[in-house]
């Protein structure tokens, strides 16, 4: 079994341990469904129900170890359209769960344990916000070397005293907004407490039609559906070398 003290406490060991769990197996994940419209057109997307959990926690993950999992779970880095999206059919909606701004072991379990105790009893379907999101964004096309993070979804006029920031749509309901907007503050080397790891899938459905997240945010014709700041460059981390010819598949709960 593993338990904190199991987590390196250097962010490079860390990460490496954390993705080497995920290959062995070692991990907690639910792919669920989240289903809109969008200008009539019906899109059906799996995604991460909760934050990725090794040992019962919620890891916090780089940009670029982010990237990784998604490449060996045959995932995709969320959009900010998408995260609205999955804060707006949440089924646990929560709030967001500041502290200070800390690296460490104990900061992720300290915000992991707190997730939880907002959560309380898990009935299934999307947790919002279980952390906040690496993202992919237009600004990864001019902000060059940076990685662009976005979320901790309220609604209100602010939060304990933080005013935030309206959110990038306004498909996550009249006056959500969001602590940290889409910004490109950190390389994609930065991790800390905060930054947990909730994917999609790749394969998805326009009109029960299927097809590839990452063909899709690049088109020009259909990228509305899944981003709103129109068809994007990138359908990935920049400058993470892609993993191929590896797959690691959520393990099957079976129930009696």
């Amino acid at each position: 079994m593993i338990t904190t003290l199991a987590f390196p406490e250097k962010i490079p060991d860390r990460q490496k341990f954390i993705f080497d769990q995920v290959v062995a197996g070692n991990f907690e994940a639910v792919w669920v469904p989240l289903e809109y419209d969008v200008v009539g057109k019906k899109v059906k997307l799996d995604v991460m129900s909760d934050a990725l959990k090794i040992g019962g926690v919620r890891v916090n993950v780089t940009a670029m170890l982010q990237q990784q999992l998604a490449d060996v779970f045959d995932a995709s880095l969320l959009t900010a359209q998408v995260a609205d999206f999955m804060y707006a059919n949440a089924s646990c909606r929560i709030a967001p769960s500041p502290q200070p701004i800390s690296s460490s072991v104990q900061s992720m379990l300290a915000h992991s344990q707190r997730v939880d105790k907002l959560l309380g009893t898990y009935n299934g379907g999307i947790v919002s916000p279980a952390g906040k999101h690496w993202i992919l964004d237009k600004k990864l096309e001019y902000a060059r070397g940076q990685a662009c993070n976005y979320g901790w979804h309220f609604t209100g006029a602010s939060f304990n005293g933080i005013t935030g920031f309206p959110a990038a749509t306004l498909y996550c309901g009249k006056g959500a907004k969001v602590i940290q907007p889409n910004a490109t503050a950190h390389d994609p080397h930065h991790t800390d407490y905060s930054q947990t790891c909730q994917l999609v899938s790749q394969q998805c459905w326009i009109d029960g039609i299927e097809y590839r997240f990452s063909d899709l945010v690049k088109d020009p014709d259909m990228s509305h559906l899944i981003t709103s700041n129109g068809p994007l460059k990138n359908d990935r981390q920049p400058g993470v070398q892609q993993i191929t010819g590896q797959q690691v598949l959520f393990p099957v709960v079976i129930t009696p």
